[in-house]
C-alpha cells in the first residue's frame, strides 16, 4: 500500500514539475518577442521605445495572465495526491492554453488598419484563449473534488469567491464587446477591480460580524 502511494506521489510530483517548466517556457517566449529598442543617442532610444510602447504592454498583460494562471495552478495542485487519466488530460488541455499565449500575444501588435472586426477577431482570441484556461481549472477543480484526488481533509481551492472568477468574466464580456468598440480590453481591469471594491469589504464586513457574535455567545454563556 505504502508502495502504490509513493508510485502516485511521484506521479503527481512529474506532473507538476511538467507543468511548471512549461509556464516557465511560455513566459520566457514573451520576453523574447520582445522588439529591442534602437538608435545611437538616448532621445533616440527613447523615441524607438515609445513607438514599440504597444509591444510591451501587451507582454505585461500576458505576463500577468500566465502568471495569475499558474498561481491557481499552484494552489490546486498543492494538495494532490493522485492523479488520472483525465485530469492529465485537462491538464494538457491547460498547458495547450499557456502555450497559445506567446501567439495570441503577437495577434494584440500585429500592425496594419484592419477593420473593426479584424481587430474584434484578433483581441476576442486573446480573451477566449484565457477564457479557456480558466474554464479548464474549474473543470480539473471539480473533477479533484469528485475523484477524491487531494490529501484527506485539504481544504478545496479556488473556493467560490467572486475574485478569484472576475478576471476570467473580463475576458469572457470583452469578447462580444470588442465588435462594438476597440477598448473592450478595459473589461479585463475594470471587472477585476470592481469585484475587488464591493467583494472584499462585504467578506471583511461578514468576518467581523461572526467574530463579534463569536464573543457575544462566548460572553453569555459565561
Amino acid at each position: 500500500m505504502e508502495n502504490e502511494q509513493a508510485v502516485e506521489a511521484q506521479g503527481t510530483d512529474r506532473l507538476i514539475l511538467f507543468s511548471d517548466a512549461v509556464v516557465a517556457i511560455a513566459i520566457t517566449l514573451l520576453a523574447l518577442e520582445l522588439p529591442v529598442p534602437v538608435g545611437p543617442d538616448a532621445a533616440a532610444l527613447w523615441d524607438s521605445a515609445r513607438e514599440h510602447a504597444d509591444h510591451y504592454l501587451a507582454f505585461l498583460i500576458s505576463f500577468y495572465a500566465i502568471a495569475a494562471a499558474w498561481g491557481q495552478h499552484h494552489r490546486i495542485f498543492r494538495s494532490v495526491v493522485r492523479n488520472d487519466s483525465l485530469l492529465r488530460k485537462l491538464n494538457m488541455l491547460w498547458l495547450l492554453m499557456i502555450i497559445l499565449n506567446p501567439f495570441a500575444t503577437r495577434l494584440l501588435v500585429t500592425e496594419g488598419g484592419d477593420t473593426l472586426t479584424a481587430h474584434a477577431l484578433r483581441w476576442g482570441f486573446y480573451a477566449f484563449l484565457q477564457v479557456l484556461a480558466g474554464l479548464t481549472l474549474i473543470g480539473i477543480t471539480h473533477h479533484l473534488n469528485v475523484r477524491g484526488l487531494r490529501a484527506d481533509g485539504a481544504r478545496s481551492p479556488l473556493a467560490a469567491e467572486p475574485q478569484r472568477y472576475a478576471i476570467l468574466v473580463g475576458f469572457a464580456l470583452s469578447i462580444p464587446v470588442f465588435f462594438a468598440t476597440t477598448t473592450a480590453w478595459l473589461l479585463w481591469i475594470a471587472v477585476p477591480l470592481l469585484t475587488s471594491y464591493v467583494y472584499l469589504p462585504l467578506r471583511d464586513g461578514r468576518r467581523g460580524r461572526t467574530r463579534g457574535g463569536g464573543d457575544h455567545g462566548s460572553g453569555r454563556i459565561g
